[in-house]
């Protein structure tokens, strides 16, 4: 029988650790929140490897150095509310739920969705409000945020999402301009001033969140 307690701690001390990552709590979270029941049942043996993993239907979580890495820069404060876009089947809520106050995750794919809300309530995941909601819109009606996490590549963020932050506010997603294989993990800053600066922190290959991939390009 696969002991997933020790596959997560090897994912931990072996791919996330030594990526950088040092947040005690964040490190914790990734050891103790059970990666593999948000993961398909065939795909629950490989859940911790050090790659993306697919769900189906397009859709996948980050590789958990990737996405540890994210999280850290976004710098979670156990008073913060996060916006988490298109997290799926809910994983990166889960790891979010111990070190912030609330969770707000969207998610377009009700079928996901449903399913990360039932094992967050299985697991005791209570801060965690999970909507339906097309990924490009962000949640304004819950708006502001003290961090808002994108769950995988996107060409570009709208401003409409960016401009959900609060002042000092951190926005963290790949960005993978078309025709690139891998893509830039870049934090935004809501500044204040209507600028949303941006810094490039490290590459990463992710696929598109449904809505963020570049409009096609004919040629004749």
């Amino acid at each position: 029988m696969m002991d997933f307690q020790k596959a997560r701690r090897n994912m931990v001390d072996c791919q996330i650790h030594t990526a950088g990552v040092i947040l005690p709590g964040l490190l914790q979270s990734f050891e103790t929140v059970p990666r593999e029941k948000f993961a398909p049942r065939h795909a629950q043996a490989t859940a911790c490897r050090d790659q993306d993993l697919p769900l189906g239907e397009g859709r996948f979580l980050l590789e958990p150095m990737v996405q540890a890495q994210m999280i850290q820069a976004l710098e979670p404060q156990i008073d913060h509310v996060v916006l988490d876009i298109g997290g799926a089947t809910g994983y990166a809520a889960a790891i979010l739920s111990s070190l912030v106050s609330t969770v707000v995750a969207v998610e377009e794919n009700e079928t996901m969705l449903d399913h990360g809300i039932r094992t967050w309530r299985d697991l005791g995941y209570f801060n965690i409000v999970g909507l339906k909601g097309w990924l490009r819109e962000g949640n304004p009606e819950h708006a502001p945020y003290n961090a808002i996490l994108l769950n995988g590549a996107v060409e570009s963020v709208p401003r409409n999402i960016l401009s959900q932050l609060v002042v000092g506010g951190r926005l963290l997603t790949i960005i993978r301009k078309s025709g690139e294989v891998m893509g830039e993990v870049t934090m935004f800053t809501n500044t204040g001033d209507g600028h949303f600066p941006s810094i490039r922190l490290f590459s990463a290959g992710a696929q598109y969140l449904p809505g963020f991939a570049p409009e096609p390009v004919f040629h004749f």
